[in-house]
């Protein structure tokens, strides 16, 4: 090969990486996370991700918040949730005798209300879906 020959490989090579590069640049997210409201510390699994089973959905609110579990339009009772008040810890988990008893695949929808704060004015939803594979 010759110079020449090399000079326009290592150009079009070049070329080929800054298109790659900017792509990822322009494409990709930005990765900034998600903005929860204050009494939200968490919650499993996340946004749009892709679980297997056992699936346990939990959140973690401020301490001595209440929380109220809507999953895929069913009310879920309070006696299903394991819940740690003094800690704002909620989670369920399907199961034999409970209101889902097991997970279908596919996507799912999770609303949850809380309440607390004092004299339990701060009140609000947090609404998020996963898929299980």
């Amino acid at each position: 090969m010759t110079t020449t020959g090399y000079r326009i490989t290592y150009t079009l090579l070049a070329l080929a990486l800054i298109v790659i590069v900017g792509g990822a640049i322009l494409y990709i997210p930005s990765g900034d996370p998600e903005q929860l409201p204050d009494a939200v510390e968490s919650y499993a699994p996340g946004q749009g991700d892709l679980v297997t089973q056992p699936v346990r959905i939990v959140i973690d609110l401020l301490p001595n918040y209440r929380a109220t579990f809507v999953i895929d339009g069913m009310t879920i009772p309070d006696d299903e949730v394991d819940s740690i008040v003094e800690v704002g810890r909620f989670q369920f988990e399907a199961g034999p005798g409970k209101t889902i008893d097991r997970w279908a695949p596919g996507d799912h929808t999770v609303v949850v209300s809380y309440v607390g704060g004092p004299n339990d004015i701060d009140v609000g939803t947090v609404v998020w879906t996963f898929r299980i594979q």
